[in-house]
């Protein structure tokens, strides 16, 4: 049952594909992450976020089995990793909670991994491979909003540095198609032309990538956590405090602010759940968060990121299979929704093979 503090919303019944003989319970569940020994684009220290994936996935096969299923962990180097998993199990008994963020270190190539897997008829936890493909790609993603008439930074996608610059500015630049805050650091705040080109030819030079700039919004930083399928439900709002931090051109979280506990950001940017927030703000950040999970087709779990100013919430970023390590943003909303980390885990699991048995 969930917990009573989360705002639940239902979405029309459509017809689904119902696999008769599947069980209620995958008899097998693997936590499956994707591995590279050496990026070929980026900086060294970005292999820090591959380290906590694997202690992540260790986690949640740990709590699975508190709760009473088959798990284990599963490394994902190739797509020949993903075909062994037909020489070995059953469609119909198999779940893939999966946890890959790339294909031998190619953020861009994880539809790869998903796209065989739907060939396969295996059954995997999270967004599916067209939400992945719109919501990795930063701009595309964006557009997306701008269709659904939901408020998001103006922005630009640049291929080359010297591009005529649309984007008002101060502006923040980052690799187009990168999370975890890859790419993003003190210095990708920018004031003038000079500076944004800078930071694009930056972008473009070590991730080999795009950049995409946005409109630097100025005020108050919020992240929601929703899941469900045939039922979203909307988890409490936390919000990034940004107190200690006076320039409103430091309030954000760049790569050293997330990754690298010694970091003044690390350590004075914590997270505050639930966001201490009047009903009416609050309200209108679960509808954008909530309009923002269906327009990029998310589905099992996602989180949304936004800035409010003036009372409008700008949407950052939709997060498709966002960061689940025990301290990370989205457990820690459904714990305070009375969710602890097995019954999270469980939870995903249960409306992820729910789907393949047509239950949502």
């Amino acid at each position: 049952m969930l917990a009573l503090n989360t705002y639940a919303v239902a979405e029309p019944r459509t017809r689904r594909r119902v696999h008769t003989s599947t069980p209620q319970r995958p008899a097998k569940v693997l936590v499956g992450y994707s591995a590279v020994e050496k990026l070929d684009h980026g900086e060294a220290r970005d292999l820090e976020t591959d380290l906590e994936t694997i202690d992540t996935a260790e986690t949640i096969a740990k709590n699975l089995r508190k709760a009473g299923f088959d798990a284990q962990t599963y490394i994902v180097y190739t797509l020949r990793d993903i075909d062994r998993l037909i020489e070995k199990y059953d469609p119909d008994d198999l779940l893939f909670f999966n946890l890959c963020e790339h294909l031998q270190g190619r953020a861009t190539d994880d539809v790869k991994i998903t796209s065989r897997l739907d060939k396969l008829g295996i059954t995997y936890t999270g967004a599916p491979t067209a939400t992945l493909r719109r919501s990795l790609d930063k701009g595309r993603a964006k557009q997306v909003l701008q269709k659904q008439n939901i408020p998001t930074a103006p922005f630009q996608v640049f291929e080359r540095s010297e591009a005529a610059i649309s984007v008002p500015l101060p502006a923040i630049v980052k690799p187009v198609a990168e999370d975890a805050s890859l790419g993003i650091t003190r210095e990708s705040v920018v004031f003038d032309d000079a500076q944004l080109r800078q930071r694009v030819q930056y972008v473009l030079d070590v991730y080999r990538q795009p950049a995409l700039a946005e409109e630097y919004i100025i005020g108050r930083e919020f992240n929601i956590g929703l899941w469900g399928n045939g039922t979203t439900h909307v988890l409490p709002v936390a919000e990034l405090s940004f107190t200690q931090w006076k320039n409103p051109y430091q309030q954000f979280c760049h790569f050293d602010a997330k990754w690298n506990p010694e970091s003044p950001e690390y350590q004075s940017m914590p997270v505050l759940c639930p966001a201490d927030v009047d009903a009416a703000t609050a309200a209108r950040l679960r509808d954008v968060a909530y309009r923002s999970y269906h327009a990029l087709g998310c589905r099992d779990y996602a989180r949304v990121d936004l800035r409010v100013r003036e009372g409008v919430p700008y949407v950052l970023e939709v997060n498709p299979n966002p960061c689940l390590a025990p301290d990370a943003g989205f457990p820690n909303a459904a714990r305070v929704a009375g969710y602890s980390y097995p019954k999270m885990a469980t939870q995903i699991v249960e409306w992820a093979w729910g789907r393949r048995c047509g239950h949502a």
